[in-house]
C-alpha cells in the first residue's frame, strides 16, 4: 500500500505544478482571480456544501473572531509555484484575496529580505503573542524556503496581513543539505516549530525509495531569534507533515506522512509520549480540546481514474481522526466517500460545523456534523 501511495505522490507533484484543466467531474469552476470574488455554492450533497473559486487550498486557519478562515494554497512537490491566499467571509462565503502589505523585517531574521509579495505558501498557524498582538506564519517555497511572519490586522476586507519578516531555510555549513519546509506551529513569543519533509538536495527518486523504506527523511525544527534553527530531539521521522502545540507549549504533535503515524512528542526531553496509526495523516488542526487530523484514503486505481493529469478537483475518499490529546486516542472518527469533494488535506472545526481544503481542488467544504453523511463514531 505505502509503495501505491508513493507513486499518488509522484503523479500529485505533477498535478501541482499545473495551471488547472477541466474537472473530472465535467463541473464548471471559478477562475482564480485578484480581488475581490464572490464564491458560489457549487454543489450540495448528504455529506458536504461546497463552494468554488480556488486553487488548491491546502490549509485553513480561522480568525481569532471565527468569522473568517485563511487559506494558503498548495506550493507543489517538488517543483514549487506561486499561488496566493485567500479570505473567506463565513457569513456570506465571499472570497478575497489576502490584502497584504509589505513592511520592515523586526520579527524575523533580520538577513532575510523580501522585496515583493508573490508566495508559494503551503502550511499556516495563527497565533496571539505575549504583547497582544496576532501573528501568522507560513510556510514559502519561493524564490527560496522561508517561514514568512505576518500581522493579523483589521481591514475593510475583515482582517488583512502586514509582513514583518522572514526566516531562511537553514544551509548546513557544507552546504549540502536545507530543509524543505511543510508545516509550521508558532508560539508565543514569537518563536516557531516548523517541519522538514526531505533535504531540498535530496533526488526525488531517492526519497521515494526512502519512503518505501519509511526511512527518515526530516525532521521538526525550532526556531527562535537568538539561537537561530535547532533540530527538535525525537522528532525525526519518514516525510514529517502537519505539527501543532499545546497551549503550555511543552508538547508537539506532529504527522509523519510515508510512515503513518501521528506523535505526541515532548519538547524538553524529545520522549514520543503517545502515537497514533490511521493512515497517512496531512494537516493537524488542535481545537475544541482535541487534535484533528484529515487522512487520505486512496489506491493507485483510484487516484488515477478519479484525478488524470489534466484536472482541477480529485474526489478520493479521505477521513478525519479527531484525537485526544492525551493519550491520542480516536474520540470520533468521519469517513467521507463524495462525488463533489475529497482528497481532504485539512479538517478545522468551528462550532458544530468542520471546514475542509484539498491540495488538489478548486473548492472548500463544510459539513456539519449534526447533518450526518460521515460516518461517525
Amino acid at each position: 500500500m505505502l509503495r501505491e501511495v508513493l507513486i499518488v505522490l509522484l503523479v500529485a507533484a505533477f498535478i501541482a505544478g499545473c495551471d488547472g484543466g477541466s474537472d473530472a467531474r465535467g463541473e464548471t469552476t471559478d477562475t482564480l482571480t485578484a480581488g475581490s470574488t464572490k464564491t458560489k455554492p457549487c454543489a450540495e450533497d448528504d455529506t458536504f456544501t461546497v463552494w468554488c473559486g480556488y486553487k488548491n487550498p491546502e490549509d485553513l486557519a480561522a480568525t481569532p473572531d471565527g468569522n473568517y478562515l485563511l487559506a494558503t494554497g498548495f506550493g507543489g512537490i517538488p517543483e514549487p509555484v506561486l499561488n496566493e491566499m485567500s479570505l473567506i467571509n463565513l457569513a456570506t462565503m465571499n472570497r478575497n484575496s489576502v490584502d497584504i502589505k509589505l513592511s520592515k523585517n523586526t520579527w524575523g531574521d533580520p538577513n532575510c529580505e523580501r522585496s515583493s509579495l508573490d508566495f508559494s505558501t503551503h502550511g499556516l498557524d495563527i497565533k496571539q503573542r505575549k504583547d497582544g498582538k496576532y501573528m501568522v506564519a507560513v510556510t514559502n517555497h519561493l524564490p527560496s524556503e522561508t517561514v514568512e511572519l505576518f500581522e493579523l490586522t483589521s481591514s475593510h476586507s475583515g482582517w488583512g496581513l502586514v509582513w514583518r519578516g522572514c526566516v531562511e531555510s537553514p544551509v548546513s555549513e557544507s552546504g549540502e543539505r536545507q530543509p524543505v519546509f511543510n508545516d509550521v506551529a508558532l508560539s508565543k513569543s514569537g518563536s516557531f516549530y516548523v517541519t522538514e519533509m526531505y533535504d531540498i538536495n535530496m533526488p526525488f527518486d531517492e526519497l521515494i525509495e526512502a519512503g518505501i523504506a519509511e526511512e527518515d527523511t526530516g525532521s521538526v525544527w525550532r526556531w527562535n531569534a537568538i539561537d537561530g534553527f535547532q533540530i527538535v530531539d525525537g522528532s525525526q521521522g519518514s516525510f514529517p507533515n502537519g505539527v501543532v502545540i499545546n497551549d503550555a507549549e511543552d508538547t508537539l504533535y506532529v504527522n509523519y506522512w510515508f510512515s503513518g503515524k501521528t506523535n505526541k512528542l515532548d519538547v524538553g526531553s524529545g520522549t514520543v509520549l503517545a502515537t497514533h496509526f490511521g493512515g497517512r495523516a496531512d494537516n493537524l488542526t488542535m481545537t475544541q480540546g482535541s487534535v484533528w487530523a484529515a487522512k487520505h484514503d486512496m489506491t493507485v486505481s483510484e487516484y488515477l481514474e478519479s484525478c488524470p493529469p489534466d484536472t482541477v478537483n480529485c474526489f478520493l475518499p479521505f477521513s478525519v481522526y479527531e484525537l485526544d490529546l492525551n493519550d491520542l486516542s480516536e474520540t470520533n472518527v468521519w469517513h467521507y466517500d463524495s462525488e463533489i469533494f475529497g482528497f481532504g488535506t485539512v479538517a478545522t472545526p468551528l462550532g458544530n460545523s468542520i471546514w475542509f481544503g484539498s491540495a488538489h481542488g478548486d473548492r472548500v467544504a463544510k459539513y456539519t456534523m449534526e447533518k450526518g453523511g460521515g460516518d461517525g463514531s
